[in-house]
């Protein structure tokens, strides 16, 4: 089972605990855990442990600027990171399938039947985003509606955290990829849905779910319970699971768990947080950010400074 994870030094203590939950959570599968790193990411040696320890192989593969073809374009002006997986065919040439994983979900269960899915003649097998389009309270799903309504002429739109991927049809489908010209809010994600239209092989929901939020209408009943009381692939982009304030409490529990098996803490990433925030904000914008409550304690962003 070949895995690939794309991220930073902002992002590689998420992807410990995901690739932990990966290789703990597979009964029977060899794996080779694929990293496509920016430069200077941090964390290869734990994570290295953590893959050498479930039995499998590690590929750490630094990714240049220069690689990135995505930065040429308007689509630069968010972090590399987003765009690796659309190309990651290029940089691993031998490889002929491979699941990709976001660095904000957790392995629940054995991925093998799901990784042997035949998705025919499609270029990747993926999850319909879940954000109930119909709700006007929901944001994201009101874009994703709008978003179908004008870019796509198929019904389904995909969330991009979990893609089992054809490598061969993937790298056929480059240009397609790359000449995507239209306003994107969801980088990697809105490009795959235009460029692949009619060309993604929909999975069930139980293997890129978002525990305790509302699920649409277009999953039947049968998904939907299914993907509540046995989630295969956890997935956390809606909100930060080691936020306790923040987090639903069941998400907050199983991140919490997660990270615990590797030595890790949910303050760990809380200040991991503050950390990368304070650097990024000058005085004029970290200003408005912070705020002191009634008992004197300071939040930065809405994190509890300690």
């Amino acid at each position: 089972m070949n895995v690939l994870y794309c991220f930073d030094s902002r992002f590689w203590r998420m992807a410990a605990v995901s690739i932990n939950s990966l290789m703990t959570s597979q009964k029977n599968a060899q794996i080779t855990v694929y990293c496509m790193v920016a430069p200077w990411t941090s964390g290869y040696k734990k994570i290295k442990q953590i893959v050498m320890r479930g039995g499998g192989k590690l590929v750490w593969r630094v990714v240049s600027r220069r690689e990135n073809k995505y930065m040429k374009y308007g689509w630069s002006r968010w972090s590399p990171v987003i765009f690796y997986r659309l190309f990651a065919c290029d940089v691993f040439p031998h490889l002929d399938r491979m699941l990709y994983l976001d660095s904000d979900t957790l392995v629940r269960d054995d991925l093998t039947e799901f990784y042997n899915t035949d998705i025919e003649d499609c270029v990747m097998g993926a999850v319909r985003d879940m954000a109930p389009i119909n709700l006007p309270q929901n944001p994201n799903g009101i874009y994703v509606r709008e978003f179908k309504e004008k870019y796509l002429r198929h019904d389904l739109y995909i969330n991009s955290g979990v893609l089992l991927i054809d490598m061969n049809k993937m790298r056929q489908s480059q240009q397609a990829l790359l000449h995507v010209d239209i306003p994107i809010k969801y980088p990697d994600q809105d490009i795959l849905n235009v460029a692949l239209d009619g060309k993604i092989y929909e999975m069930p929901l139980r293997y890129n779910c978002i525990p305790d939020v509302d699920i649409d209408e277009k999953f039947s009943e049968a998904d939907a319970d299914m993907a509540r009381k046995n989630i295969a692939i956890a997935h956390f982009y809606a909100v930060k699971p080691y936020v306790y304030k923040l987090a639903p409490r069941n998400s907050y529990a199983m991140f919490a768990s997660a990270a615990r098996a590797i030595d890790m803490y949910p303050d760990q990433f809380v200040a991991a947080d503050v950390k990368y925030m304070k650097c990024r904000y000058n005085s004029r914008t970290v200003i408005p950010l912070v705020h002191i409550n009634r008992c004197g304690r300071i939040k930065f962003a809405g994190i509890l400074i300690k």
